[in-house]
């Protein structure tokens, strides 16, 4: 026993010197210092104190040193987040690093790695005791030495599954936290970024990058740090039982062995890539399809879309044959260098048996630490492997986490002062990759003015409101809300003044209720209905089975184009904007319906700021004011029907295209 106590200082010494030259170089580290869960604030450490909180130091500095600390990723903080909460539930329980008050008794629990450690000579060496016992000629049964057997194995089950229940806590809350911080930067972005990625693929990286980062915290916390302290035990055991030869070709078996998994396992790693990548594109076709569905019916695609996924899972399937065939040769390899290391050593220890230079208890002893080593250093190989393909995936999501917004937020944005609803646009330029919509767009609206804008379609006309909305930024010129431009505002603080109501009224896959109350949460149901009957909606819910339960289906595909855009209407009548913005709210209604709607609509923008996105005559006669779109400019603007007396251009726009816009 003080073999291995003193075997086991040394590994932590050297330990402390590799972590704290780590530490040295990451502020992030030192500013953890100052909560007291690695470094405690006390001049009088015991070497036990010392002895646990070296441990937690090591794990971090592995980690942070895997994960390259001076590049600065969201990835490195986050890994740093999620070990300071392992160390702050596993310090609840007091097995690994007490706080700095708390030093003492505390400093006598036992470590759960420790334990673990320790456990592998207790196991081996009574089982050798054992063996001695039985083959001296002893007549009674050695029940003791079968207790404390026992005892050691139970330690070592208790100790594992001890370890699991206290990270069990850490490893979820950190794919709940992961999730959400990348969700919550999925929102952040632009729309053209989403619109030109594939969700199904996004979806795939996001859920595979918060299983994996458990998956790497678990191997690098259990496995890696633990399998280097019994392979250091080990050695000095045999050394001492068995001579320098045994040690030496123990040595060499692991060299080899972490050598030839290293080379192969990084040798896998392309292929694991391609299975990856083609995993993602198989999910991507699958959501495709299925968002498309009806399209499929209509042209009956069903027999196109299953070659189509069948081909993009046939290339799954190759790529993931490769990746278990080259698993198949990596564990054979594996297997080699262990049989032969067995063998070897058995041959060692045999002669020296023969030659009465060790007791036949000892040759179990060590040969139980060997059989015992190579289990976890047996599972090495998935320990690379998983751990290489959990960096592979975290660096997808990495990538996707450093996707920077087209629409960054001021970084001390003020907050909007409402004071009537004027909106500016003043000489703005836009356009879509290499489609020039605005050149050059000026627009004022007075406030509580009713704004109609038409022009042919690509004219620039929704782009207006989405400039408006500051979903895209101009490339040149201003857009203002009340004198200030909405650059330098808070986007939440201007936004929450909007209202919309969107051509494409897409709704979530909920009930009724809950899409109309979207707009305001604490709404109560009589607002909800109030808003429904409005927008002449109400009594079409209330025939229905279910009624504001109704679920709607993926993006409101239960309902007709008409009745999704009635919701939409009531949506925003219940938000009570100040500023209205209607994106040819009524396209998908007949015209009965909407003369209904007038009367609803009149409400909503009575004594609101309003843009109108118009395609039908009776709608801009109720407006204002009419801009007309042209060239990507405002060619034309004034009352409907004085635009039609002195502009050829307006008249012969109506002509061309009777009713629409």
């Amino acid at each position: 026993m003080a073999l291995k106590s003193g075997v086991f200082a040394c590994l932590i010494l050297a330990l402390c010197v590799g972590c704290n030259n780590v530490m040295a170089q990451n502020t992030d580290l030192k500013e953890t210092e100052k909560s007291g869960f690695i470094i405690p604030r006390s001049e009088n450490l015991s070497k036990e104190t010392v002895k646990r909180y070296v441990f937690m130091c090591e794990i971090i500095g592995e980690i942070k040193g895997l994960w390259e600390v001076r590049s600065k990723s969201p990835i490195i903080y986050y890994c740093n987040d999620i070990i300071l909460s392992c160390v702050r539930v596993v310090e609840k329980s007091g097995f690994i690093i007490p706080r700095s008050e708390n030093l003492g008794k505390e400093t006598e629990k036992s470590n759960i790695i420790i334990g673990r450690s320790e456990n592998l000579g207790n196991i081996a060496f009574r089982l050798g005791h054992l063996v001695d016992a039985l083959g001296s000629g002893t007549e009674s049964l050695p029940v003791g030495l079968l207790a404390a057997y026992g005892l050691a194995r139970l330690s070592t089950s208790a100790f594992n599954e001890l370890r699991s229940a206290l990270f069990a806590t850490v490893s979820q809350s950190s794919c709940r936290s992961l999730a959400r911080r990348s969700f919550q930067h999925l929102h952040s972005l632009d729309a053209g970024y989403l619109l030109s990625s594939k969700p199904g693929a996004l979806n795939v990286v996001v859920n595979r990058a918060t299983k994996s980062l458990t998956q790497v915290l678990n191997m690098l916390l259990f496995n890696v740090m633990p399998i280097a302290v019994e392979c250091t035990m080990a050695l000095g055991v045999m050394a001492s039982l068995a001579g320098p030869e045994c040690a030496f070709a123990a040595l060499n078996t692991l060299v080899a062995y972490v050598g030839f998994t290293t080379w192969f396992s990084n040798h896998r790693r392309e292929i694991m890539r391609r299975a990856n990548r083609a995993e993602e594109d198989a999910s991507a076709v699958f959501y495709d399809s299925l968002a498309n569905c009806e399209i499929v019916k209509y042209f009956q695609g069903e027999a196109h879309e299953i070659r189509r996924y069948d081909k993009a899972l046939a290339r799954y399937e190759t790529e993931q044959v490769s990746v278990l065939h080259s698993l198949a040769k990596l564990n054979f390899g594996q297997s080699v260098i262990v049989v032969t290391s067995f063998t070897s050593i058995l041959a060692l220890t045999s002669l020296r048996v023969l030659n009465g230079q060790l007791p036949v208890g000892d040759v179990v002893a060590i040969h139980g630490i060997l059989a015992q080593l190579m289990q976890p250093l047996g599972i090495l190989g998935g320990v690379y492997r998983v751990t290489t393909q959990g960096f592979v995936d975290l660096g997808k999501l990495q990538a996707f986490l450093k996707e920077v917004p087209a629409v960054q937020p001021p970084e001390d944005g003020a907050t909007f002062q409402f004071h009537g609803g004027r909106v500016e646009f003043r000489d703005v330029h836009y356009s879509y990759a290499h489609n020039v919509v605005l050149e050059g767009a000026s627009l004022d609206v007075k406030p509580g003015s009713k704004v109609a804008i038409v022009g042919s379609s690509g004219s620039g006309k929704s782009t207006l409101l989405r400039l408006l909305y500051r979903l895209n930024d101009p490339q040149q010129g201003q857009v203002l809300i009340d004198g200030q431009d909405v650059k330098t505002l808070d986007l939440a603080s201007f936004r929450r003044f909007l209202g919309i109501v969107p051509q494409d009224c897409a709704l979530f896959n909920d009930t009724i209720r809950f899409n109309i109350r979207y707009a305001r949460p604490d709404a109560t149901d009589a607002e909800v209905e109030w808003a429904a009957r409005l927008a002449q909606i109400h009594e079409h819910i209330e025939s229905l089975p279910e009624g504001y339960d109704t679920a709607v289906g993926e993006r409101g595909m239960k309902l007709s184009g008409g009745e999704r855009q009635r919701i939409g209407i009531a949506r925003c009548l219940l938000a009570d904007p100040s500023v209205c913005l209607l994106d040819e709210a009524t396209s998908a209604l007949d015209v009965r319906t909407e003369r209904a709607l007038a009367e609803a609509m009149a409400e909503l923008m009575k004594g609101r700021t309003s843009l109108i996105v118009a395609h039908r005559l009776a709608t801009v006669e109720r407006c204002d004011v009419v801009a007309f779109l042209e060239d990507g400019v405002v060619s034309e603007e004034g009352p409907h029907q004085e635009l039609l007396e002195r502009s050829e251009r307006y008249r012969r726009f109506w002509q061309g295209v009777p009713g629409d816009a």
